[in-house]
C-alpha cells in the first residue's frame, strides 16, 4: 500500500511512517519548508511541499491508485487566536480534502487524525464515547472537531476514518521534557482540580491502533466514515501519574503542587501578551487553561476494541520507564536523579 503522510515530521506522524515503513508499505512524507525530517526513517521518501499548494497535493494525490491512502496528521495545538487554530485544523484540512476530491482516485483510503480535545472532557468512566455528542471547550478541540467534518465529507467516495486519540506520551517526544526535568527535582506541577482522572496512550498503542484502522479501511472490514477513540489500558490521575515518572526517574516520590486556577490564568495570558510583542511564549494559553480546569478527560476505546482489534498493552509503569531511557540516551535528561542535599 502507498501512504502518503501529512505531519510526518512530528511525534506521531513520524511514528506512524517508520511503523509503516518497517512493514512494507511505500511512505511518502510530506516535509515543510525548514521542517526536521530526522525522526524519519531512511525507507521514508520525503516530499517537500505545502497543505495549502494545491498543485503540489494535486500531483501527489494524482498519482495514487484506489486503496492507497492518506494519513492526515498535520495540525497546531499552539495558538493565541480561535483564527490561528482554524487556519490550519480546518482549513488545511479542507484543502487536503478537496484537493483528494478532485484529483485522487475513487476508492482512496483516508485516515484523519484528530484529538480527544474534539470530543470535549468526561469525568465519568469509563469516558466518552464516540456516539456521545461533541462537546468541545477549547478553540482547539473547536477546530479539531471542524477538521473531523472535512475528512468526514468525503465518505462513501472515500474510505474514511478519524483517529481521536487521547494524551499522548513515550520516546521520540520532547515537549514533556521540561516536564520530566523538573519531576527528576522531585516536583510536579499540576492545574487541574482534586480528583481530576485522564486517559493517556502509549505511541506504540497509539500507532498500533492507527495502522488496524487503515488495514481495515483497505480491507473493507469497517463502515466507512467512522470514528475511534484511542487510550491506553488504563486511566491515571496525577498521583498516579506522579508515581510512575517516580519510579522511573529513580526518586523516592515526587511531590505534587497544585497552581491556583487565578494564577495559572494571569500566567497564560501574560504569555499571550509576550507573543503578541513578537516576544518568546510558551504553550500554556487561555485556551489550555480552559481545558485545565475540566473534572476529568477520560475516553472510551470500546469501539476501536470491537471492531478494529485494538488492544492497548503498555502500562504507565512500562510507558515511564522507556520514556525515561529514551530521554537519557537521546542526552535530554542526565543519567541518574539529583543527589540529595545533606541536612
Amino acid at each position: 500500500m502507498r501512504v502518503f503522510i501529512t505531519g510526518a515530521t512530528g511525534f506521531i506522524g513520524s511514528a506512524l511512517a517508520n511503523r509503516l515503513a518497517a512493514e512494507g508499505h511505500e511512505v511518502r512524507a510530506l516535509v515543510r519548508p525548514g521542517a526536521d525530517a530526522s525522526r524519519l526513517a531512511p525507507e521514508v521518501e520525503r516530499l517537500p511541499g505545502r497543505l495549502d499548494d494545491r498543485t503540489f497535493l494535486a500531483k501527489v494525490l494524482g498519482r495514487m491508485d484506489p486503496g492507497d491512502a492518506v494519513a492526515h496528521l498535520a495540525g497546531t495545538t499552539k495558538a493565541f487566536t480561535a483564527r490561528g487554530f482554524r487556519l490550519v485544523n480546518e482549513d488545511l484540512a479542507w484543502e487536503l480534502v478537496e484537493t483528494a476530491r478532485s484529483a485522487g482516485p475513487k476508492g482512496l483510503l483516508f485516515l484523519h487524525v484528530s484529538s480527544q480535545a474534539a470530543a470535549g472532557p468526561c469525568a465519568v468512566p469509563p469516558g466518552i464515547a464516540e456516539e456521545h455528542r461533541p462537546a468541545p471547550v477549547s478553540q482547539y478541540g473547536l477546530s479539531k472537531l471542524l477538521g473531523e467534518r472535512a475528512a468526514l465529507s468525503l465518505a462513501p467516495q472515500h474510505h474514511v476514518a478519524v483517529i481521536r486519540p487521547s494524551m499522548v506520551y513515550g520516546p521520540g517526544d520532547t515537549a514533556f521534557v521540561p516536564l520530566y526535568s523538573l519531576m527528576r527535582r522531585g516536583l510536579l506541577t499540576v492545574s487541574g482540580p482534586p480528583g481530576q482522572r485522564m486517559s493517556l496512550v502509549h505511541i506504540r498503542d497509539l500507532v498500533d491502533g492507527m495502522v488496524l484502522a487503515l488495514k481495515a479501511l483497505r480491507d473493507g472490514s469497517v463502515e466507512g466514515g467512522r470514528i475511534y477513540h484511542l487510550a491506553g489500558p488504563q486511566d491515571m490521575d496525577w498521583e498516579s501519574y506522579a508515581g510512575a515518572f517516580a519510579a522511573a526517574l529513580e526518586r523516592p516520590r515526587v511531590r505534587i503542587l497544585r497552581v491556583p486556577e487565578a494564577l495559572l490564568s494571569a500566567i497564560a495570558w501574560g504569555n499571550a501578551l509576550q507573543h503578541c510583542l513578537g516576544l518568546p511564549s510558551s504553550h500554556l494559553t487561555p485556551d489550555k487553561c480552559r481545558e485545565a480546569r475540566q473534572e476529568g478527560w477520560l475516553l472510551d476505546s470500546s469501539r476501536a476494541m470491537r471492531e478494529l482489534g485494538y488492544a492497548p498493552g503498555c502500562d504507565l509503569a512500562s510507558g515511564a520507564r522507556e520514556t525515561i531511557a529514551w530521554c537519557r540516551s537521546q542526552g535530554l535528561l542526565p543519567r541518574r536523579a539529583p543527589a540529595k542535599a545533606r541536612p
